[in-house]
């Protein structure tokens, strides 16, 4: 597991990128042949400047290795040596890390362009120029980066070509950046609005402008842009015009003027703050210390009403995959008086609790809109909140269409779910509509979340749904579970979740078999009442299977909800070594889960 995710980070702090190599080393004499093969040749004079830059306050430092493609090495008769440098240019920035003795700083593989122009214009094919791509990332990918950063490229042709190369080969965030010029296109004539937000559907995670113009043109070209967008956008301007002084070239922004433009692209939205040519550490080192502290502007509409100014408590995201994560279960009300509800949400937040799920008319009863007490409950508590998500109650086009409102409200996390039937509900007679099935539910949440609807309708701004299935261990074909599950997975899932479990030994040959289903899954508990409970979740609910042993304890029990709450205490103890956390189903048995939770958080959560 990743010590740090670079998206979580950025959904709480904006983070300063590195400044200016090429200026500097053109300062200190250096050829451009000579800048990458330095990586070999000089690699001390590229582990300094990493640490200037670290020292000045970047959180993320790009490896040098931008022109490093077989294409632009042969230029330079270093083609020989192209997997050594890019490998070495990820040694060296590790290294410097190692040196600075800091923590959280992140290592961007620098991709940049290739030099080549595709057909017609040029030789090359598309294939040629992702396979060109490809071969470098790899190395890259292979050496250790955090994530990539494709810079410097003058057309959206070959930039998305390095973006499918990247996300074809690996899930590590991708920062995709292009160059602009005065008139807010790039050379080729791409237009800086739709090229961010045609690179954000490519499933670039990052997008922004970098290089070719000053702090002024790149704020003037961006600023309403960041106001509007949703998307993570990073902003790495040049200082501005040189001056050219004894054939050698001089920028004359200072530090300051520097510093008052990190605040203006931190204040409009930028989530990255960086500079290129011209800014060097002093100048990262006045913006670092203009933009310390703050926190991204939230683009999407904020559940915030009842405590204004609140920011979202996320940890779900941000532990999801890296630590052991706890979600509960609630019901929305029957009724219009969801008070109760948000308060006895609210006790188990208190308790540690990561995020609320909210369920979606379970059993086919009705309840109050999920989506809508989804909101609400996030507003009043501002910790995130699970949606689930069916199928039964909605057409292809209510589907997509309230997924998009979800998104408007804040919510991030959605659990797609087929959904029961109606004929097991109150109203038997209700139409069941099953236009498509969960897989087919998690196919559209992964293209919005890519920014187009089903029918390839571009919805001008991509979600960011996490998505989570259903995966159950005691399906009586449990292969058949399996597969469906890895086709979830293959069509974008995140996470999965199971029902409550009730059976060791069923758990741990679920482990085995999920060993090669790489997404974090939650396990199902529920704190059962008595035996009386135990037997009717046994025989009258699908999907419940309790083991006859665990039956007689709760019959020869005693007190029989306190057993209840020592069976789920021994399952989490495995739990805790095998998953990545747990989904507690609260239903009715607030008070069991209340005692439940109250022993498991201290041991569940880091001191």
């Amino acid at each position: 597991m990743r010590e740090l995710d670079l998206l979580s980070v950025l959904d709480r702090e904006i983070l300063i990128a590195e400044g200016a190599k090429t200026s500097i080393w053109q300062e200190q004499g250096l050829r451009p042949a000579e800048f990458i093969a330095q990586n070999i040749t000089k690699p001390e004079n590229v582990i300094a400047l990493h640490l200037a830059y670290i020292a000045a306050g970047a959180r993320i430092i790009e490896t040098n290795t931008a022109y490093a493609n077989r294409l632009q090495l042969a230029r330079h008769n270093l083609e020989g040596s192209f997997r050594e440098l890019n490998i070495t240019g990820v040694r060296l920035a590790r290294e410097a890390v190692k040196r600075s003795g800091k923590k959280g700083i992140f290592i961007a593989g620098a991709v940049g362009p290739l030099g080549a122009l595709v057909k017609p214009y040029g030789n090359l094919t598309l294939t040629e120029l992702g396979q060109l791509y490809q071969e470098q990332i790899e190395l890259l990918y292979g050496a250790g980066v955090d994530l990539l950063v494709i810079e410097n490229h003058p057309s959206l042709l070959e930039t998305l070509e390095a973006v499918r190369a990247a996300r074809n080969l690996d899930s590590r965030p991708i920062w995709a950046q292009m160059t602009f010029l005065q008139d807010g296109l790039s050379k080729f004539g791409d237009e800086l609005r739709r090229s961010l937000e045609a690179l954000a559907a490519a499933d670039a995670d990052i997008v922004g402008a970098h290089c070719g113009i000053g702090l002024s043109h790149m704020y003037n070209q961006m600023a309403d842009f960041l106001r509007e967008s949703k998307l993570r956008i990073a902003v790495k301007p040049n200082a501005g015009l040189p001056q050219h002084i004894d054939g050698r070239e001089v920028y004359r922004t200072s530090p300051e003027y520097a510093a008052e433009y990190a605040r203006k692209f931190a204040e409009a939205g930028a989530v990255i703050i960086g500079g290129c040519c011209g800014l060097g550490p002093e100048h990262i080192k006045a913006m670092a210390t203009a933009v310390s502290g703050k926190q991204p502007r939230r683009h999407y509409v904020s559940a915030t009403l009842p405590q204004p100014g609140k920011q979202i408590r996320s940890t779900f995201r941000e532990k999801l995959g890296n630590t052991f994560v706890m979600t509960a279960e609630i019901d929305p009300p029957a009724g219009l008086d969801y008070q109760p509800l948000i308060e006895q949400a609210q006790k188990l937040i208190d308790l540690g609790v990561d995020a609320i799920q909210v369920t979606d008319n379970r059993l086919a009863r009705v309840r109050m809109s999920s989506i809508t007490f989804a909101y609400l409950l996030q507003a009043a508590t501002n910790t995130e909140v699970i949606l689930h998500f069916t199928c039964r109650d909605r057409n292809l086009l209510a589907i997509q269409s309230e997924l998009m409102g979800a998104a408007a409200l804040g919510i991030q996390t959605i659990v797609a779910l087929t959904g029961d039937p109606s004929a097991v509900g109150e109203l038997p007679a209700a139409t069941s509509v099953f236009d498509v099935n969960s897989t087919g539910l998690v196919k559209i949440l992964d293209g919005l979340n890519k920014g187009f609807t089903l029918t390839g309708m571009n919805i001008s701004v991509p979600t960011n749904f996490r998505i989570g299935v259903s995966v159950n261990p005691t399906a009586p074909n449990l292969e058949l579970e399996l597969n469906k599950l890895r086709q979830k997975v293959d069509a974008g899932a995140d996470f999965a979740q199971t029902p409550p479990v009730f059976d060791m030994e069923l758990l741990e040959a679920f482990a085995e078999k999920t060993k090669d289903i790489d997404i974090p899954i939650l396990i199902g508990l529920l704190p059962i009442k008595d035996s009386k409970h135990a037997e009717f979740l046994h025989n009258e609910v699908p999907g419940m299977s309790i083991p006859l042993q665990v039956r007689n304890r709760l019959a020869e029990a005693g007190n029989p909800q306190q057993e209840g709450i020592a069976i789920c205490s021994e399952l989490i103890q495995y739990i805790k070594q095998r998953f990545a956390g747990i989904h507690l189903v609260c239903a009715d048995n607030y008070n069991a889960a209340k005692k439940l939770l109250e022993g498991l958080c201290s041991r569940a959560q880091p001191a």
